[in-house]
């Protein structure tokens, strides 16, 4: 078993993040509220309330503990691309601070603002508790937010210090060979299907129609609503730069659709597509959306694997790891029907 840093006590977190919240501001700072929220399996997520020189402020705050399933972490890339964005109409929490240095904290943080409105999760398997007109206002926010994210011009912009290279021609390659090396680092026994998708994968590279941001995680519950119009796109911990189409695929997999026919339950795959190409400006290419969504499904069971793997070295005790190793083989049958079918 590694050594890890241990997630600090409610007592320590108001201790530290006070004292650092008292040198970034100039002033002495008071927190009241701090309550952990018991979602995610990375990063801790907690809300609190600080007294700041300029008055209260609702804060979330994010921990990336060493046990975390992608850890180890850095609070940087998240808190520089939510920062940028709230500077556009795409409506993302500002983050206010962070940190990388272990001193601080123990582990990286960041602070952002609280934003308003609530997470639509849909619980019945035909979707049926999202009201047309309700459902129809939020689908052409969830399309027009991403078309948003997809024609930002990240060149010009704080986020530039994210280029390493990309090209159209190598993002897809390259994030192979990223979850290549996560399933290397997870794996507690071979899978056939790995290397099946894999080699399917690396046979089927598409060329990207441009390198733009991708949000990494876009689907139903990573958003909040008021009114059934979207406030606030939420964990950005996966974003990077690559091909569009991924976050697409990753919108359409079947765990988002339930039994309702719909992406993320809430438009049709042809109206999704037919609205994101206007507000785009980008061809969806449909071998290349099949390539992302087997990419995605991939994915999907690589982080099954990674919470199989977290909980066996002993560092996590989190219950909800284990049982993700009971959905590994759904992910991989899904694999081999989302290869067979036609683009």
């Amino acid at each position: 078993m590694t050594e890890t840093t241990a997630l600090p006590t409610d007592a320590q977190i108001e201790a530290r993040l006070a004292a650092y919240l008292g040198e970034q501001t100039g002033a002495p700072v008071a927190l009241r509220g701090l309550r952990r929220f018991p979602v995610g399996f990375s990063w801790a997520t907690f809300g609190l309330t600080a007294s700041l020189p300029d008055g209260d402020r609702d804060l979330i705050l994010r921990l990336g503990p060493d046990t975390g399933l992608f850890a180890p972490y850095l609070a940087r890339p998240q808190y520089l691309v939510q920062k940028v964005l709230t500077q556009t109409d795409i409506k993302v929490p500002d983050a206010y601070w962070y940190s990388d240095d272990p001193a601080v904290m123990g582990m990286p943080f960041y602070l952002s603002e609280k934003a308003v409105g609530e997470a639509p999760i849909p619980f019945v398997s035909n979707g049926a508790e999202f009201e047309p007109g309700y459902r129809d206002s939020l689908a052409r926010d969830f399309v027009d937010q991403l078309a948003a994210i997809h024609r930002f011009d990240w060149k010009a912009s704080p986020l530039a210090e994210w280029d390493t290279g990309q090209t159209v021609e190598n993002v897809a390659a390259r994030e192979i060979d990223f979850w290549e090396h996560l399933h290397d680092r997870w794996a507690t026994r071979p899978y056939p299907m790995v290397y099946r998708a894999l080699t399917w994968l690396r046979a089927n590279l598409p060329v990207a129609p441009r390198v733009s941001i991708v949000h990494g995680d876009y689907r139903i519950g990573n958003f909040l609503e008021v009114d059934g119009r979207i406030t606030a796109i939420l964990d950005w911990e996966l974003a990077h730069l690559g091909d569009p189409h991924e976050d697409l695929g990753w919108a359409f997999l079947p765990q988002y659709s339930g039994n309702s026919g719909l992406v993320c339950r809430l438009i049709s795959r042809q109206d999704f597509i037919a609205r994101y190409q206007d507000k785009a400006g980008i061809t969806v290419d449909p071998a290349t959306l099949k390539f992302y969504i087997v990419l995605n499904l991939f994915k999907i069971a690589m982080t099954q694997l990674a919470g199989v793997s977290c909980f066996e070295s002993g560092d996590f005790d989190d219950m909800r790891m284990p049982a993700m190793g009971t959905q590994i083989f759904a992910a991989f049958r899904q694999i081999q029907k989302a290869i067979e079918e036609d683009a």
